[in-house]
């Protein structure tokens, strides 16, 4: 209910003050904004929008990310596999899902950095899941790119691996 009438408040406040409107084009639609951290403090101050979501039942599927061998690759890392399961390496949102590199590729938004996984064959996630620690997210064949990003800039890889 709440959600709905600062909705229709912005609306109103949007279409009669110009003042508002420029103010929400520069901070709010020209920002980047993350949704994993609106998420996290929701959840903090209301609790999970389902209650009974403890209810359904969901497959399970924790494994590690096991790697042979790591090489630097452009701005990311490029890792061999010992198999071919890609699990999540945090929590967080899944906001991208496409080519990048003529690769496909699936982007995570975490509370701190968000996280590409690239060379994927098969796709286990869709725009917008929430992913845990562990989640199985998708394969790939013997290798896997990741790319770690902060605000647009690029991150060592050598902290998240």
């Amino acid at each position: 209910m709440i959600t709905i009438i600062l909705f229709l408040v912005t609306i109103i406040l949007l279409k009669s003050n110009f003042n508002f409107k420029n103010w929400f084009d520069k901070n709010v639609l020209n920002n980047h904004i993350s949704i994993t951290n609106i998420a996290s403090k929701y959840e903090t101050l209301f609790g999970k929008p389902l209650p009974f979501k403890n209810l359904i039942k969901e497959p399970v599927f924790s494994e590690k990310l096991n790697y042979l061998s790591k090489e630097k690759y452009k701005e990311g890392v490029l890792l061999k596999l010992s198999n071919n399961l890609v699990p999540s390496l945090d929590k967080g949102l899944v906001i991208f899902v496409g080519k990048k590199d003529e690769e496909n590729c699936i982007t995570i938004e975490s509370i701190d950095y968000d996280t590409t996984y690239c060379m994927l064959m098969n796709i286990g996630v869709k725009l917008y899941d929430h992913v845990d620690i562990g989640t199985y997210i998708g394969e790939v064949n013997e290798k896997l790119i990741l790319y770690f990003t902060k605000n647009g800039e690029y991150l060592d890889y050598e902290e998240y691996i």
